[in-house]
Parts: structure tokens; sequence; C-alpha cells
């Protein structure tokens, strides 16, 4: 059964996964974003482990599986929030750069949406390589 852990174990993967300092991680723990969605997570952390079971899988009545879709949908929120926190402070900083003439910084990571019109940076692959994948199409 699913156990949520609070933010800090998944900062830290993150940041390991994005090659972050753990000092800059440690700051980034009281967001009041992710504070959200990690207490309406560790809420439905507990509805899980109270509901019935059935086959290793908790089962909910109608009314409060929507309950727990609206739940999901107010994190989605929140995680939106965050990724455009991230892709504004990341334009500001490359406007900042090009008008005062330093060269642009090569990130390791960039905030992508379907609705960019072409790729503008390289898109992870997830097998450890970098390149815009032949079966990745992007923008619509």
């Amino acid at each position: 059964m699913w156990h949520f852990r609070g933010s800090p174990p998944y900062l830290a993967q993150q940041a390991k996964r994005l090659g972050i300092s753990q000092v800059l991680v440690d700051r980034a723990r009281h967001n009041a974003e992710l504070h959200r969605a990690s207490v309406l997570l560790g809420q439905l952390c507990e509805r899980c482990h109270k509901a019935r079971n059935e086959n290793g899988r908790p089962v909910f009545p109608a009314p409060e599986l929507a309950q727990l879709r609206g739940t999901l949908e107010q994190c989605e929120q929140e995680c939106s929030k965050l990724h455009a926190l991230a892709a504004t402070a990341a334009q500001m900083i490359d406007e900042a750069r090009a008008a005062i003439g330093i060269e642009p910084l090569d990130r390791h990571f960039a905030v992508l949406s379907d609705y960019d019109s072409a790729p503008t940076v390289p898109l992870p692959l997830g097998n450890g390589t970098v390149g815009v994948s032949p079966t990745v199409t992007v923008g619509r």
C-alpha cells in the first residue's frame, strides 16, 4: 500500500536527479505550494489507509472518490504554480544575462509544455541520454 513520506525525501531525490545542492533543497522545503500539496497528499494517504481494501487496493464510494479526485486536482494546481514560477525565473535570468552580454547558462533542466511550438532545449529521453526522440512530437 502507498505510504506518503512527506516532501523531504522527494526533494532529496529530485535534488540528486537535477544536480541541485542540498542547501538549496533545504531552503525549498518551506515553499508554500509544496507545503500545501504535501499536506493534501498526507491527508489523502491517511484516507487510503482507512478505506476498505479489496485485493490490496482501497475501495471508495463514489462521493468520496470524487472528493479524492478533487484533492488530487488541487495538488496538480500547486504543481502548475511551481512550474510557472520555475519557467518565469529561468526566463527572467536569461533575459538579464542577454542584456548584460553574459553567455546563457547551460541548464540541466527546463520547464517545457505541450503548447511549445518547437523544442528550445534538448528533451531528456528518460534513458540517461539527451536529445529529441523521433517518437516525441512537440506542439500540436
